[in-house]
């Protein structure tokens, strides 16, 4: 069974286009506004709607970028949610281990 935490994390589609990815913030889902949970299983999940899907299909748009969902690959996504405060705090290094191997290597 897997564990989630609220998603909060830099943006990692900026990130991938070399920006900052601006501040570690909690995410929420555009199509009904509930907040988003990461889990080591690799998928985020709405609290709200309950939609869940593998990170690797989910596209990326913050405060700057509303109309602009982007993509991410894992490497950029890896850099965002290594840097997020609920990873060190809270979550621990193997919940992280264990997400970062269920990305999969087709991402």
């Amino acid at each position: 069974m897997a564990t989630y935490y609220d998603l909060k994390i830099r943006c990692p589609a900026c990130i991938a286009d070399g920006e900052s990815g601006g501040a570690v913030s909690q995410w929420y889902h555009n199509n009904c506004g509930g907040k988003i949970q990461i889990g080591d299983d690799a998928n985020y999940k709405c609290i709200k709607c309950n939609y869940s899907s593998h990170i690797k299909n989910w596209r990326y748009a913050h405060e700057g970028y509303h109309t602009d969902y982007r993509p991410t690959t894992s490497a950029h996504f890896a850099n965002a949610i290594s840097t997020a405060g609920q990873v060190a705090s809270v979550a621990g290094k193997q919940w992280l281990i264990t997400l970062l191997e269920n990305l999969g290597d087709d991402w």
